[in-house]
């Protein structure tokens, strides 16, 4: 067989490409500005016509201006000259009444009422040194891993915590760790123990008549497949509330009292279909540009797993989704620690151990009759990140003073002389104005900057010890190839 080389182009040459232009969706422009906005965090300080650029250097076939740019991103509370054009859904956010004495507390703390769309947030009732402990606060129910569900079900994970299982046999059987209707396999005693809704989510011969096993099943399977991790967990607790007969867990009336939005509230407020966006970023909850067909599909599995709650229409089921979403911390719902308000300067923070045991620490000194405030966001993305995620997941804009004073800075930054970081050269790395030891003084970890919630910049040195690098190579765009004649 005969061969001869020829010279193709590479199939990313941009060249090669047909250059037909196209008007893209406005979802496609959302994703794309956020995807943008979350890979290069200073892009968010660039005027609409700076923006527009680079949007059309990612996608050169749209066909897009700036005013249309500027409408699409109004629309979607991108963009705004005045903030009170921002969409925002706290006062939507429902606070069930309680009476006093009805939750029960840890000496450590009191709720107690707070101004604006605060409403309500824990206060503490001693003065606390920083790293005192505050409290310890247990999941309302353990809603085991979803994305651990087959190895759950072949007991190389806890069914209930989703901790890896090592167990020899001779520690299963002499624990008794394992489940004698299936293949699970308990990390613990006390996961075995506690582990209420097993019996009647997996096992044929459960008598609860209040609970399909069958509908479960598919119920499951169906989050599952589209990765709606709020259905599954509502799903778990539903169970725990109709299987916590005597009430002796309080699942139902903690459940009840925690603050509680519509779904589709939330969803209408989302900027994206999540591609760079931050609705339920954290949960990994299914996104779409309309979900409304999911939903319904799910609340029909719903039904026919739970076949006796005659009162869960959709709006109903939505509150509880919604419910479940502003209030879970890693996937499971603490129900002292979601009486706590957000602060992006927090002065507690939080540890959840290996037995889903959340540890609340105070991060500075904290007065006596001073509000506890967490941070619902990481603390060390950008201002308007921080923002935009409390906007869309929690719906209110963050007014706190660290926000206030960023907010301020970036302003000043913006209106002054000097050009900005998407101005300067390309081998600008340094500023020159400030202090090349502000680093070495104090170097602190990662670990202690994610406690304390606080930002910080990484200098970069002057002399980039050119000499050191490896020689590159360029390659243009075409390729030799062999074929046959």
């Amino acid at each position: 067989m005969h061969l001869q080389i020829q010279t193709l182009s590479l199939n990313d040459d941009s060249g090669s490409l047909p250059a037909a232009s196209i008007v893209p969706s406005n979802q496609q422009v959302c994703d794309s500005i956020l995807l943008l906005w979350r890979e290069e965090p200073a892009s968010e300080d660039y005027n609409l016509e700076e923006l527009l650029k680079v949007v059309k250097e990612r996608h050169s076939e749209w066909k897009l201006s700036v005013e249309s740019l500027r409408k699409l991103l109004q629309s979607h509370s991108l963009y705004a000259t005045d903030e009170k054009s921002l969409q925002i859904y706290s006062d939507k956010v429902r606070m069930p009444e309680m009476a006093e004495g009805e939750v029960k507390l840890p000496r450590s703390v009191r709720i107690g009422a707070c101004s604006g769309d605060k409403q309500r947030g824990l206060f503490a009732t001693n003065a606390l040194k920083a790293g005192d402990m505050i409290f310890e606060d247990l999941p309302l129910v353990v809603v085991p891993p979803m994305d651990k569900l087959v190895l759950m079900q072949s007991g190389k994970a806890c069914p209930l915590c989703g901790s890896s299982v090592s167990h020899s046999q001779h520690t299963i059987i002499m624990n008794g760790l394992d489940c004698g209707e299936c293949g699970a396999v308990w990390c613990s005693k006390n996961c075995k123990k506690n582990d209420l809704t097993h019996t009647s989510l997996r096992h044929t011969r459960s008598r609860c008549r209040q609970i399909n096993l069958n509908g479960w099943k598919k119920y499951e399977s169906f989050c599952k497949q589209y990765v709606f991790v709020a259905a599954y967990s509502i799903g778990i607790i539903y169970a725990s509330m109709i299987l916590d007969k005597n009430g002796k867990n309080g699942v139902h009336p903690k459940f009840q009292l925690l603050a509680d939005v519509s779904q589709r509230i939330r969803k209408d407020s989302s900027d994206s279909t999540n591609l760079g966006g931050t609705l339920d970023a954290s949960s990994g909850a299914f996104t779409s540009d309309d979900p409304e067909p999911m939903w319904t599909q799910a609340l029909d599995l719903f039904k026919e797993a739970f076949p006796e709650l005659d009162d869960m229409d959709m709006e109903a089921y939505l509150n509880c989704i919604g419910k479940f979403n502003i209030n879970q911390v890693s996937g499971q719902i603490f129900p002292v620690y979601s009486f706590i308000n957000h602060d992006c300067e927090p002065n507690v923070r939080y540890e959840i151990d290996d037995k889903l045991r959340l540890k609340l620490y105070a991060r500075k000194h904290i007065k006596k009759g001073e509000e506890l405030l967490t941070t619902y966001v990481n603390p060390l993305h950008g201002v308007k990140l921080r923002r935009r995620e409390l906007r869309v997941n929690w719906g209110f804009l963050c007014h706190c003073d660290r926000c206030n004073r960023e907010l301020t800075k970036r302003k000043e930054k913006l209106t002054s002389p000097t050009p900005s970081a998407h101005h300067s050269p390309a081998n600008s790395f340094s500023d020159k104005n400030r202090r090349k030891s502000s680093m070495r003084n104090a170097r602190p970890d990662l670990h202690e900057l994610l406690k304390n919630g606080q930002e910080f910049d990484l200098e970069i040195p002057d002399n980039l010890e050119t000499h050191h690098r490896k020689t590159s190579v360029r390659f243009d765009n075409n390729v030799s190839v062999a074929v046959d004649e």
